[in-house]
């Protein structure tokens, strides 16, 4: 058989190569065994992809995306590819940094990756547009808030409303919600939610049972180097439990992300507050600490693995697209209740 019939089969098997079955195994069981890789770059060389697709986060070690970033870099090894991670926040300090946002867009640029996954928080910085003048192949993990992108989002209305029914089929009569800016839109959805929730279990809507930690100087968990640990502020949760469960008499306390949901734990323990007898508490993302708090965190999972899924599979999809010819597309993730002990 000629090389080019051998090139095509450990390429993938692009184009019609006419090989027969017993052909194709022989030559992928050849390369076995001469440990034969696919030499990308001279691939790119000829105008073919580059089977690497490009994956921006603030920090792979972020604990609200590590698991995303799993997930994506399975999915895509699944398909034949491999993903190459570009930090948005600068090391060592983990700042959030604008320039280091164009310096991983032109670095993939540089690197000819085939498409780019963009899973930098809303709240950071970041010109989306210059990713995408760049990059039109590109899925984004929550709404850019560009018209026309793809991207994938989990359902949070339908988190809160799981969140809600629950905690009202437990004999809750005081439920508490706690969100983090009044300017992020994602937090209007979980409001609406928790509302409308409220209402169709034939509840009352009480504002003085909802906490915003922007009002309360909140900021999120922030990195340490000098300590080598994450930090999350007590202050702001212990706000959380003065207004919520001493002076509006909150029985449960629907919590921001799992980090507020076990600090709250925590501080409810040093207040002599049982948990759940006397107050029942929901996180949300069910990161793997969720099993390590005492009581055990109940929480929404947001469905890390189906988010990454369909995140590839739209990503391979441009991929194999003309630019002019892609489709934007959104998808929404159904995310579930992992019961535990907390509520």
């Amino acid at each position: 058989m000629s090389r080019w019939v051998a090139g095509a089969v450990l390429n993938k098997g692009e184009g019609n190569i006419g090989c027969s079955k017993e052909n194709r195994e022989r030559i992928l069981e050849a390369a076995k065994v001469l440990n034969y890789q696919p030499n990308h770059a001279a691939r790119t060389l000829r105008g073919k992809n580059s089977q690497v697709f490009g994956l921006m986060v603030a920090s792979a070690g972020d604990p609200l995306r590590s698991f995303l970033v799993e997930y994506l870099d399975g999915e895509s090894v699944a398909i034949g590819r491999q993903v190459l991670i570009g930090n948005t926040f600068g090391n060592p300090l983990l700042v959030d940094d604008p320039v280091r946002f164009e310096q991983c867009v032109m670095d993939f640029a540089h690197r000819k990756v085939d498409g780019v996954f963009c899973a930098v928080h809303q709240w950071c910085t970041g010109d989306r547009q210059f990713l995408l003048n760049w990059h039109p192949k590109t899925v984004f993990y929550d709404d850019p808030g560009i018209p026309n992108t793809s991207f994938v989002m989990v359902d949070r209305a339908e988190a809160i409303r799981l969140a809600v029914s629950h905690l009202v089929s437990r004999g809750r009569q005081r439920i508490a919600m706690t969100l983090m800016s009044r300017e992020k839109t994602t937090q209007h959805v979980r409001l609406n939610a928790y509302r409308q929730s409220l209402e169709t279990n034939g509840m009352t809507f009480h504002p003085e049972l909802v906490f915003w930690g922007c009002d309360h100087g909140a900021t999120y968990a922030y990195h340490d180097p000098a300590r080598s640990q994450w930090l999350f502020s007590t202050d702001v949760i212990e706000a959380a439990i003065t207004m919520l469960v001493d002076q509006a008499r909150a029985d449960a306390v629907i919590a921001y992300d799992d980090f507020w949901g076990a600090t709250l734990i925590n501080r409810l323990h040093k207040r002599r507050k049982h948990v759940p007898e006397d107050v029942s508490v929901i996180g949300y993302l069910n990161h793997y600490l969720a099993d390590w708090t005492a009581p055990s965190l109940t929480t929404i999972d947001i469905n890390h693995p189906s988010a990454a899924k369909q995140m590839v599979r739209m990503l391979d999809d441009m991929v194999n697209t003309p630019t002019d010819q892609i489709v934007a597309k959104t998808v929404l993730i159904k995310p579930r209740l992992i019961v535990r002990e907390s509520a």
